[in-house]
């Protein structure tokens, strides 16, 4: 008689600790031919806020054409990278996201395939998961992102305690670039200098 175990799948925790995420720490900078409507770019292209820009961003393929979103000037397809950047205000959602974003009409703020990100509407935070968004605690200040790339990994840190706040389940990016990405209503993000 001989039995057949099913191999169990692995269930530890890939998520990494603040301290060590950190040491993939990476400089980011906002993509000026990707920023919509109604966003005040710093020169120093490290910090976004909603209002009206004096002059008006010229039409581009790859710009957002209706709401305050950007992506980094640097796009991923390998390895591990870590960026920290500020978010107040009303309105705003930090992370990650497909190259092949739709940039043309609203931006849904919903679980789907080309985001892994937080977005903070008044007091209240979530993670944009599948099949619902998932409720994290309330977040204002400094916020670490952490993407593996290999391993398909994206987290989130509250830098000023040090914690991982939440880590979406792992995905696949089937090869495509992922970028940072940034929206502002009513908001300010900057993104810190590289340690």
């Amino acid at each position: 008689m001989s039995f057949f175990l099913k191999p169990r799948p692995c269930t530890w925790d890939l998520a990494l600790d603040y301290h060590t995420a950190k040491q993939f720490e990476v400089d980011v900078t906002l993509d000026p031919a990707t920023v919509g409507p109604e966003v005040i770019l710093s020169e120093d292209l490290k910090e976004a806020t909603w209002g009206r820009p004096r002059c008006q961003w010229p039409e581009a393929p790859g710009r957002f054409d209706t709401d305050p979103c950007m992506l980094g000037s640097e796009g991923f397809t390998s390895g591990r990278h870590y960026w920290e950047v500020e978010a107040n205000g009303r309105f705003w959602a930090v992370g990650v996201a497909r190259e092949s974003i739709r940039r043309k009409g609203r931006v849904l703020f919903k679980p789907n395939t080309e985001i892994w990100g937080l977005q903070k509407y008044d007091e209240l935070c979530v993670a944009l998961t599948a099949p619902s968004n998932t409720s994290v605690p309330l977040l204002n200040g400094e916020i670490g992102v952490y993407l593996d790339y290999e391993v398909g990994q994206v987290s989130f840190y509250a830098v000023s305690s040090r914690q991982r706040i939440f880590t979406f389940p792992v995905a696949s990016f089937s090869g495509e670039r992922v970028f940072p990405y940034f929206c502002v209503l009513l908001s300010t993000i900057k993104l810190s200098p590289k340690g």
